[in-house]
């Protein structure tokens, strides 16, 4: 089962970034893979995300990533480590699994690029509504500078200097719909980005040997949730590890200091999902809940609203919605395997299961709905448990058509954004190693993802590859062969 409530995030910046480097940098190099995730200042056009040649999509993006910039930085590292329990754990239909623990150490490098940059107005409103600190930022964001190296540059300890240590690592790299990120972090702390994109493959290639994974790529392909968006993955993983659906994760934490002031905790505890009685009908209570939550965000994850939409983004909510929805669906085919089975007539009374894998500790529709307003997190200003918003929940009658929105409706809102992304990516990849690995030694059972990236509108990714008709870019060879020349010594 998780077993964890909240994690600890590391807060990097100009000021600790000297006394933060070691930890870094052990945790780069004793990670088993590493899950990334970066804030950015504009995606630019949309039309240019969306662009059916994905020429032409590679070439609006890179333009982007040559006028925008790295704002923060997440990283989150997954050490194995020996599981305290055993190796093989049962899950709810009696079979034995494999059991996986990690120490994770994740961190929220705040960023500030020293050359001039485009903002966008919708990303500076997307993230002053999840909480994110221009002012900190600005005073005390870490610089870079853009392009290739500077002949005269020697400081080890930079943010350019930390992307080469990720590359000596050859480890695993894990992104979310991670294109545009590969993209901007090429640009922005390694080399000025190829303006072709099969020279931008090659490089790739040869910079992370031991391959890049995206999770919105093997969710959309292989996993095939209702929904793909970050946190609804995570969420989703969540809960199913929780219950055992999945096979079991556990994860690991530094022990902090309590006076350590730059540390925050983000909580994340699972909340159980509900249980009908066997004989209970599962409509009512989801029009109640289609009329609670907003379509669009548990669609897409995003509402053009954004805090003044009145229906729910409570990510908790969504997932009710789905559950039931699937068991709708399980009933609709049970009774039809019960007709193929019987000539008779199938009384309409009878009863089913409708979850035929939840225990006797989880509640029922009727309980939930009665106390979803006090399970909901509650907006609370707390530095070590920071504010986590929700939905005001269904009334206890059952009645209610409506539920009004917090002040900020993203369950995972609050300053650590980029760290936060890149540790629900990580969880995610750690779930899905446990799910598909058969050999234990976590890549082999992914090995056909490996290098496929996420491409929004296609039935096929973007592979990571070295082509016989593509070379590498001149810049990036020439820095590459320093690197794994230093790493050798």
């Amino acid at each position: 089962m998780t077993n964890f409530d909240r994690i600890p995030i590391v807060d990097v910046h100009i000021d600790n970034f000297r006394e933060s480097w070691p930890a870094l940098i052990l945790a780069i190099k004793s990670a088993g893979f590493i899950a990334l995730d970066l804030e950015l200042s504009g995606l630019g056009r949309r039309n240019m995300l969306q662009a059916k040649s994905v020429d032409d999509r590679y070439k609006g993006i890179a333009e982007c990533a040559r006028t925008r910039a790295i704002l923060s930085l997440g990283i989150s590292c997954f050490q194995p480590v020996k599981n305290k329990t055993k190796d093989l754990v049962e899950n709810d239909k009696g079979q034995q699994i494999a059991g996986k623990c990690y120490l994770v150490q994740t961190f929220n490098i705040m960023l500030l690029c020293s050359e001039d940059y485009v903002v966008e107005p919708a990303s500076l409103r997307f993230l002053v509504d999840h909480g994110f600190d221009f002012n900190k930022q600005y005073s005390s964001g870490i610089p870079y500078y853009r392009g290739n190296d500077k002949g005269n540059d020697k400081d080890y300890l930079s943010v350019r200097q930390l992307l080469v240590e990720l590359i000596m690592a050859n480890t695993p790299i894990v992104l979310h719909n991670g294109l545009v990120d590969l993209m901007f972090l090429y640009q922005n702390l390694y080399a000025n980005i190829p303006t072709s994109m099969s020279t931008f493959l090659a490089d790739l290639s040869e910079m992370f040997l031991e391959g890049i994974y995206d999770t919105k790529y093997i969710t959309d392909f292989a996993h095939r949730m209702t929904a793909s968006y970050l946190e609804y993955v995570f969420k989703k993983c969540l809960r199913e590890n929780t219950s055992g659906h999945l096979a079991n994760i556990e994860l690991q934490f530094l022990n902090y200091p309590e006076s350590s002031r730059h540390v925050t905790y983000r909580q994340c505890a699972a909340r159980p999902q509900p249980t009908l009685q066997q004989n209970q009908d599962c409509v009512e209570h989801i029009q109640v809940l289609k009329e609670v939550v907003c379509e669009n965000y548990a669609g897409h994850g995003w509402c053009s609203k954004g805090n003044k939409c009145p229906k729910s983004h409570d990510l908790d909510l969504i997932l009710d919605l789905d559950h039931l929805q699937e068991t709708k669906k399980s009933r609709k085919r049970k009774r039809r395997r019960n007709r193929q089975k019987d000539d008779t007539s199938v009384d309409d009374n009878i009863t089913m299961e409708t979850d035929e894998t939840s225990s006797n500790t989880e509640t029922t529709y009727f309980e939930y709905a009665e106390n979803v307003s006090q399970m909901a997190p509650q907006c609370k200003d707390d530095k070590s448990l920071p504010s986590s918003d929700g939905c005001q929940g269904i009334n206890s009658s059952v009645n209610s058509s409506k539920c009004q929105s917090e002040k900020s409706n993203v369950i995972f809102s609050g300053g650590h954004r980029a760290g936060f992304d890149a540790f629900m990516t990580g969880y995610i990849m750690a779930t899905y190693f446990a799910t598909y690995d058969a050999n234990g030694d976590n890549a082999s059972g992914l090995s056909e993802f490996k290098n496929k990236i996420y491409l929004s509108g296609k039935d096929y990714p973007l592979q990571v590859m070295k082509s016989g008709f593509a070379k590498t870019s001149k810049e990036h060879s020439e820095k590459i062969m320093k690197i794994r020349t230093s790493s050798d010594h």
